[in-house]
């Protein structure tokens, strides 16, 4: 069975960060045949989804003046290098209460930095607890139901996935048999058809010996295509679906009661982080980020998928990134540019604070933009 979700270019932007390639002037068809290349056994086709078939190309480019040069980062015993974005054996979790029985889960270094591990949550009521993400692995499953266990020994009843990556939902299999697993469709269908394939890519990615080797796969008991409340016993949680904003199956957690939301990768973090377009669609990450400003009041705490605490005035800033690269993209199509001279017009260095600006505006915004206009037929 081919991959049904996500799309090969999602496939190729992880890739392409797990493996340190800069890939920000590579055609469609070069994406195809790095992706070929990255997942032997499977075939992809341009911008599509794969079919079963090994086949085996070279990751490359040419340079300016017409050489091939490789984009891969190789060691001398000829393994790729990797950096990940945290060290999972480093992480340590806290808890902050943000009001009676509600608490949101940081990485220790949360307010140190502009991307930290994955964040999570957990909601006590009179009988039983939400949880919010399950982490990557089993090591850090395990301290957030020890931060849950340090303030209540009431069941864990639900466990919400926000979406399907694995920094959110490996750590499933570690809760007990009898939590109900909530995910949105979309999710439940892609953990269900390609967990093997994403396991392998995170293992690339945060690197051997993480523990992600000893995760099992376990989906949705419940699925959310909208929204529902679930009592907590004294408490109400709701589990909604706004839209697309990262994936096809991004859920957020409200608790009325305490104005908490958590939106998962939804927003990676506060400023000056920006939207990753794994999957493209910016026009309706925007749309979804405006529900989401709508639905708040002023003094709600907003609980991103890896970073601090934040506002909810402060979802203006990956607004304006995002109409300002639609913007920018739309010039310069218009004016006639390919997705690779377009990266040398669409700069937006103002962004440029965030750490990890390069990777995600140049080899990922940039060109997932570029191709949506295009898709979309948008007439210029």
């Amino acid at each position: 069975m081919g991959i049904v979700s996500p799309t090969a270019d999602l496939w190729f932007y992880k890739i392409a960060f797990s493996k340190g390639i800069r890939i920000d002037t590579y055609s469609a068809f070069e994406r195809r045949d790095a992706l070929n290349h990255a997942l032997p056994g499977r075939r992809f086709t341009r911008g599509r989804q794969p079919s079963e078939a090994p086949r085996f190309l070279p990751v490359k480019r040419r340079d300016q003046a017409g050489n091939i040069e490789r984009r891969t980062h190789v060691t001398d015993n000829g393994e790729h290098e990797t950096t990940p974005p945290w060290d999972a054996a480093k992480v340590n979790l806290t808890s902050k209460e943000f009001a009676p029985g509600v608490f949101a889960v940081l990485p220790d270094d949360v307010f140190a930095k502009d991307h930290v591990a994955t964040t999570a949550g957990f909601v006590i009521g009179d009988q039983g607890v939400l949880v919010v993400e399950s982490m990557l692995n089993g090591d850090l499953a395990s301290q957030l139901i020890g931060l849950v266990r340090q303030q209540t020994s009431k069941p864990i009843r639900y466990l919400v996935n926000t979406s399907y990556h694995g920094d959110h939902a490996y750590g499933n299999y570690l809760f007990p048999d009898s939590t109900v697993v909530i995910q949105h469709p979309a999710t439940k269908r892609y953990m269900e058809e390609s967990f093997e394939d994403d396991r392998r890519f995170m293992i690339g990615l945060m690197g051997a010996g993480k523990g992600i080797e000893r995760v099992q796969a376990r989906t949705a008991d419940i699925t959310v295509r909208d929204m529902v409340s679930v009592d907590l016993g004294g408490r109400t949680v709701e589990i909604r679906h706004f839209g697309f904003a990262q994936t096809p199956g991004d859920l957020v957690v409200w608790a009325p009661d305490a104005k908490v939301l958590w939106v998962g990768n939804m927003i990676q973090a506060p400023s000056p982080a920006l939207p990753w377009l794994l999957e493209g669609r910016h026009r309706d990450t925007m749309a979804t980020l405006v529900k989401v400003r709508e639905f708040l009041p002023d003094d709600a705490t907003i609980i991103p998928g890896h970073g601090r605490p934040m506002r909810p005035e402060e979802i203006e800033y990956p607004l304006r990134y995002l109409r300002e690269l639609d913007t920018a993209v739309q010039t310069a199509i218009k004016d006639g540019h390919s997705v690779e001279s377009a990266l040398e017009k669409v700069t937006m260095e103002d962004y440029g604070e965030y750490s990890l600006f390069d990777w995600a505006h140049r080899t990922v915004n940039v060109p997932a933009a570029f191709q949506h206009l295009q898709e979309d037929g948008t007439e210029f």
